[in-house]
């Protein structure tokens, strides 16, 4: 309905029972045999501000769900849950938010699909690799006893606060020790020795992880 102030309401009530189950409330769209299915559209009024769907407790009459154009709430539970026999898939063409007060679990579960790259390092002791875990191959193919070489990684992923964690990966007859890693806004400066009494015959290999 319509009206200068308040628009008229329309409401829609299955019948109570007091000894049985209440009435239902069914919605039916149309079916086809050659093209799709009609539709159910839900659709708020709009004024200064949108309409929403609430899902109302029919105990207590309190809101325990909100859906509207930008939120998909439900705080006003406990508890909830979603779940699936298959897969549930999670898109957004931006980022993913995940809050919780008390912790996030993972439920005991393999976690996989972790961006990760691999790279070489240059003659100029530069390696570019934009992922939040890899390997390095470092330039070097006889890194002496005693001696060092310092090697930046070149990676957006990295800001000055990000925790760039290095370790040695592969090494051949020698020791080389990742001492030192520094980040910064869009690389990091790794500094690697080599502690073995011998001099590596072949590249070495670093891997890292990066923590933002």
């Amino acid at each position: 309905g319509s009206g200068d102030t308040v628009g008229g309401s329309f409401t829609v009530s299955g019948s109570a029972s007091s000894g049985s189950l209440g009435g239902n409330l069914n919605f039916y769209a149309g079916s086809s045999a050659v093209a799709s299915g009609g539709s159910i559209h839900l659709k708020p009024g709009s004024g200064s501000a949108s309409g929403s769907v609430y899902l109302v407790n029919p105990s207590t009459s309190a809101n325990y769900g909100v859906i509207s154009e930008s939120t998909l709430d439900f705080s006003g539970l406990t508890t909830a849950s979603l779940s699936t026999s298959g897969t549930i898939d999670v898109t957004s063409s931006s980022s993913i938010t995940l809050t919780a007060g008390s912790g996030i679990s993972m439920g005991d579960s393999y976690v996989y699909g972790f961006e990760k790259g691999t790279g070489t390092v240059d003659s100029f002791s530069e390696v570019y690799i934009d992922a939040m875990a890899g390997s390095i191959t470092s330039y070097s193919t006889a890194l002496a006893s005693g001696t060092h070489e310092t090697i930046a990684m070149i990676n957006s992923r990295i800001t000055t606060s990000s925790l760039v964690m290095v370790t040695t990966g592969y090494s051949n007859n020698c020791q080389p020790i990742v001492y030192q890693s520094i980040p910064d806004d869009g690389w990091v400066e790794i500094r690697v020795t080599n502690k073995g009494p011998d001099p590596c015959s072949t590249a070495y290999t670093l891997n890292f992880i990066v923590i933002n």
